[in-house]
């Protein structure tokens, strides 16, 4: 059964940035309006006006299907207006990096490493824009550069939904995407997707591995570096230190416990991809319904919720499934005998 990921997924990911005590939260900014500039004959997003700020918002908390959301703009029909859609909605990717300020820009002190301006894109903690890259856009945020990324992102998720359904010729439609027409390209004996099959093939026989059994561990690895390559570009280490005072300590000095390790994204793509990388790495130890193989959420359905958490003994995902699979697995075939 072809298992395609929803909402409730990414979700069920999600309490790991969010159970962080005493976590500074990563902040994204949407500005009113957003213009196309062009430089050189490239067409890139830009606010129109940096003090137009609509309003400002928590992606990893607010919203942690986010990642989901940007992948299955590559699905819509009209790419171009969905796209300029969700930044109107979500801002920019946070694609350009900040300019490094000159000496005299920050009062003539000489700059050095382990000084106050060796991290000079937050020289104020009290900003909203506490990063490195900018919300506002500029040259690096092009249109073509943006209509990568969630081409990039859907292939990422469309290839670990073939994983978590187990299927092989959804793998292959992932894996051989790239080299089908118009793309395919020839070669003198033949053309370069027949050619990626022969040594996927090949692979397989090498790896002792079914050329299904194959396709779904190269999908899988596939994911995994793209997923990789973005977090070692936009993401980073993070250390929550918790300012109240300890729970397991209420009366006595601040302990080692006050310390929990996180990530923090660069930008709002490493923000999405975190998303996904708390899905994957999560997939293996959740529950899958009976019925229809949707991975079960142990978080509560809305970040922040007071209700109690799903047991982890909980076989289906819902009261509708549990009722599917009661009726095509025994009240059906007791009537047919």
């Amino acid at each position: 059964m072809w298992r395609k990921l929803n909402r409730e997924d990414l979700i069920s990911g999600a309490p790991h940035f969010l159970e962080i005590r005493g976590d500074i939260p990563f902040k994204w900014c949407v500005y009113e309006k957003y213009e196309l500039a062009d430089l050189d004959g490239e067409q890139y997003f830009e606010t129109a006006d940096v003090n137009s700020i609509k309003h400002v918002y928590k992606p990893l908390e607010d919203l942690p299907h986010l990642f989901l959301e940007f992948a299955r703009l590559k699905e819509q029909r009209d790419l171009g207006e969905a796209l300029n859609e969700w930044i109107f909605r979500r801002g920019l990717l946070g694609l350009h990096k900040r300019r490094r300020p000159e000496a005299d820009e920050i009062g003539g002190e000489a700059w050095r490493p382990g000084y106050r301006y060796d991290r000079w894109w937050a020289r104020d903690p009290w900003r909203l824009r506490l990063t490195e890259y900018m919300h506002e856009g500029g040259p690096s945020e092009s249109l073509d550069s943006i209509r990568g990324e969630v081409f990039t992102a859907n292939r990422v998720l469309t290839a670990w939904e073939a994983v978590l359904s187990g299927e092989p010729e959804r793998a292959e439609q992932v894996l051989i995407g790239p080299f089908s027409p118009p793309y395919s390209g020839t070669l003198k004996d033949g053309t370069v997707k027949e050619h990626y099959i022969g040594f996927l093939k090949t692979r397989a026989s090498e790896l002792g591995l079914t050329y299904g059994e194959h396709l779904l561990h190269h999908a899988a690895y596939s994911a995994c570096i793209v997923v990789q390559k973005v977090l070692e570009a936009f993401a980073y280490p993070w250390l929550a230190f918790d300012r109240r005072s300890s729970p397991e300590r209420p009366n006595g000095p601040p302990g080692p416990e006050l310390v929990s390790g996180s990530w923090r994204p660069r930008n709002l793509l490493g923000a999405m991809y975190l998303q996904m990388y708390q899905l994957m790495i999560s997939s293996g130890k959740l529950s899958r319904c009976k019925y229809c193989g949707r991975l079960i959420s142990y978080a509560p359905s809305v970040a922040g919720s007071t209700a109690r958490k799903p047991r982890k003994d909980k076989e289906f995902c819902n009261s509708r499934c549990r009722q599917n699979y009661h009726y095509h697995n025994r009240v059906k075939l007791t009537r047919q005998g």
